[in-house]
């Protein structure tokens, strides 16, 4: 997404919800690229077109700009799944369901942002840089969410390896599961340098979830191979 181009004027209360939005975009776009300590708000304001002080006059200050683009919502709701956090990308681990149906399930529900086109592709980059370099904002949400999701995941896969509870190698593999689903955010320039034709389109995306599902599943049945040949976990 690009930053729109600067009014001609500074906004004045008339026009307040669109210089509020134009702050929200503007700082979205820069957060995303260059990291919450890197970006000024003088940056923002300039990209804004607005004068510095609208900063404050409707967030307060940059943590309280960062907690709104962070938080609010840049989509129609109604486009969206009623996902609202990672860990309920995966169906539940204690639940009667087929290991292959709930991966499939998992990469559908956490690759479905990509559908939304620029600006949620730019939220979800947004929250994915959180993660690697906290700003210090918003305190462990997103780590605790994340771990759930984690925790689930290695439920299921020790679930389906006979396990009772996860062991070193499983913890292994959920890892790499979970990256392979967490690389399409995290490295989106990349995927969108040198294979963009993989999340082009809404069919295209389905198309991807649905083989790393059965990558992931084959990986789960390769490790249930290993351990029966070699007796166990190395």
């Amino acid at each position: 997404m690009s930053v729109p181009p600067p009014p001609s004027h500074t906004p004045t209360r008339s026009d307040g919800t669109l210089a509020r939005q134009r702050l929200l975009e503007a700082a979205l776009q820069l957060f995303a690229d260059k990291g919450y300590q890197k970006t000024s708000t003088r940056e923002i304001a300039d990209a804004a077109g607005v004068n510095l002080g609208s900063i404050s006059y409707y967030f307060g200050d940059k943590p309280g700009l960062y907690r709104a683009v962070f938080c609010e919502s840049f989509c129609d709701a109604t486009a969206t799944p009623d996902i609202l956090q990672a860990r309920d990308c995966l169906p539940d681990p204690t639940a009667a369901l087929d290991p292959d149906a709930a991966l499939a399930g998992f990469f559908f529900n956490f690759l479905h942002p990509l559908k939304q086109g620029a600006l949620i592709r730019l939220v979800m980059r947004l929250h994915f840089r959180e993660l690697v370099e906290p700003s210090g904002v918003m305190g462990t949400e997103m780590d605790d969410d994340l771990a759930d999701l984690f925790r689930n995941m290695s439920q299921l896969i020790s679930r389906h390896l006979g396990l009772a509870s996860p062991d070193t190698d499983t913890l292994r593999l959920t890892h790499a599961v979970l990256g392979m689903a967490m690389h399409f955010f995290v490295a989106q320039d990349l995927v969108d340098q040198v294979s963009p034709e993989l999340v082009a389109k809404p069919e295209s995306i389905d198309a991807l979830a649905e083989r790393l599902a059965a990558w992931a599943a084959g990986m789960i049945d390769a490790e249930a191979r290993r351990r029966h040949t070699s007796g166990g976990p190395a």
